[in-house]
């Protein structure tokens, strides 16, 4: 017969309340999605003051959403609380600018120039794709810039896909706390980056994935979000991960990081010292929480 003595802490399962609520902290799931739910708060309570209501109240209905989406819910809300973080996030990328005038700090571009300087002795964004006009070159750059948004996705979906729900989670878990960090960043010292100051670089050759990235970029890019890259922090971190849970597709991230952190700078989008902040923050997260997973795994045997 099972014990059911609540006194003892413990359920027909086996399990007490208090080790059901570490293994549930412990879930990279419900990591992400408390994360996500305390951004959020904090920037639905900013952009509310500021007088975005229809922000705000979505930034609400997000954490309804979040609320909602436990296991317990049905397959249905799983499913919607496992990707939630991840296809959210361009939707919070486009809201970078309101949170900036909210807060309304200034423009530090002249200080990461002075970095790029220090770092390069150039501002490289201006003299890389003049000092190489290579056109098969820049179309392999910009190709690469532009795979970044293929690489959001594809690769923890493939593992959604194939049942490898710890992968899936980790990764995600991983993006998550990527893509808040450079959003809170973002607000708190932006940038605007070449682009917005000096338009194209002088001789960038003209072709079509070139024109294909300006116009993706002028579509979808959010003014004050280029330090640190978090194009090149979110490749970095799902290369790292996917190396840990789907090493050949690691190694094809890989190419694409490389591409893109050298493909940003040549066609003028991004600060070449945006590029190795964002390729640390997005190694750091990615160890952090590699090591965190060790920890708990460690624990559990």
């Amino acid at each position: 017969m099972i014990s059911t003595d609540t006194g003892t802490g413990v359920t027909g399962d086996g399990v007490g309340p208090r080790e059901r609520s570490v293994r549930f902290i412990r879930e990279p799931r419900a990591v992400s999605l408390a994360w996500l739910a305390i951004y959020l708060v904090a920037s639905g309570i900013l952009l509310a003051a500021a007088g975005h209501g229809v922000l705000a109240v979505l930034h609400g209905a997000g954490i309804l959403v979040i609320l909602w989406s436990g296991p317990e819910r049905g397959p249905g809300a799983k499913v919607v609380g496992d990707v939630l973080p991840l296809f959210v996030a361009p939707l919070l990328y486009g809201e970078i600018p309101q949170l900036i005038a909210a807060i309304g700090t200034n423009y530090h571009d002249s200080v990461v120039q002075g970095w790029e300087l220090a770092l390069f002795g150039t501002q490289a964004s201006r003299t890389f794709a003049g000092a190489v006009p290579v056109q098969g070159l820049s179309e392999i750059l910009h190709a690469g810039y532009l795979a970044y948004y293929i690489a959001i996705f594809a690769p923890p979906l493939l593992l959604y896909a194939r049942g490898e729900r710890r992968g899936f989670g980790e990764t995600v878990l991983t993006l998550t706390v990527v893509y808040t960090l450079s959003w809170v960043l973002f607000v708190l010292m932006p940038v605007e980056g070449p682009r917005y100051l000096w338009g194209a670089p002088t001789g960038v050759p003209d072709g079509l994935m070139r024109r294909l990235a300006v116009q993706v970029l002028a579509a979808g890019s959010s003014r004050g979000a280029a330090f640190p890259s978090s194009h090149m922090a979110v490749m970095v971190g799902q290369t790292l991960m996917a190396f840990r849970w789907q090493p050949r597709v690691g190694w094809m991230l890989a190419v694409i990081s490389v591409l893109v952190g050298v493909g940003a700078v040549y066609g003028g989008f991004h600060y070449a010292t945006d590029m190795v902040a964002g390729a640390i923050l997005g190694s750091l997260c990615a160890t952090a929480v590699l090591r965190s997973a060790r920890v708990d795994e460690g624990r559990s045997r």
